[in-house]
């Protein structure tokens, strides 16, 4: 990754924060269902810059521990494995899906983004689960949820399941209607010839 490219990762990072950090204050509106719209943005980065695997474990690290900040979750450092499991998933299906050009079609991008959607929702409730019985001291209540799983009263099924309703399904759903809404913008951003996927010429044109 050249300077260009990292600055733009840390672009879409700052995005995901943003919008990660305001959808706590949606409550009011969507009720107890969360969307984690914050997935959309972070995907674009192994979707708009070419990287190895490592460098994408790199920059899903720093996702999590950025987004770790900004959550309203009962265990925050469950973010951490969550996000770095939805880039790297994403850019291994991003991968496998491009043709022969390196293009990426936009039904391969949906896909791409549902596969990083549902591997970041099954870390984020495992290590949700497990951290919470690990390390309670690193929790914070809510609803009672950590008290609930702390003590046995909610099983692992208890709290996939209820999440899975809440935040799983509406999430894929949020993601799969933006990345639907402009066709001819995502054949854009991830079309190997077109200007918007040159990082540096779209970002940085003088």
């Amino acid at each position: 990754m050249n300077s260009r490219e990292i600055a733009l990762t840390g672009l879409l990072i700052a995005l995901a924060w943003s919008v990660h950090y305001l959808m706590r204050f949606t409550g009011s509106i969507t009720g107890d269902l969360q969307f984690g719209i914050s997935i959309s943005f972070y995907c674009l980065i192994v979707l708009l810059i070419r990287m190895s695997l490592s460098q994408a474990s790199i920059v899903g690290l720093a996702t999590g521990l950025a987004l770790a900040t900004a959550t309203a979750a009962p265990f925050p450092l469950a973010n951490v494995p969550a996000h770095m499991a939805g880039i790297v998933s994403c850019k291994i299906a991003a991968d496998r899906l491009r043709g022969e050009d390196g293009s990426l079609r936009p039904g391969a991008v949906s896909a791409a983004v549902v596969i990083a959607t549902a591997s970041s929702f099954l870390a984020f409730v495992l290590a949700s689960y497990y951290g919470i019985l690990s390390f309670p001291e690193l929790a914070r209540g809510g609803a009672g949820i950590v008290e609930a799983i702390a003590d046995g009263r909610i099983g692992l099924v208890g709290f996939v399941i209820p999440s899975l309703l809440k935040v799983g399904l509406p999430t894929m759903a949020c993601s799969m209607t933006s990345l639907y809404s402009s066709e001819t913008t995502m054949q854009q951003l991830v079309n190997p010839n077109s200007k918007i996927q040159d990082a540096s010429a779209w970002l940085f044109t003088t």
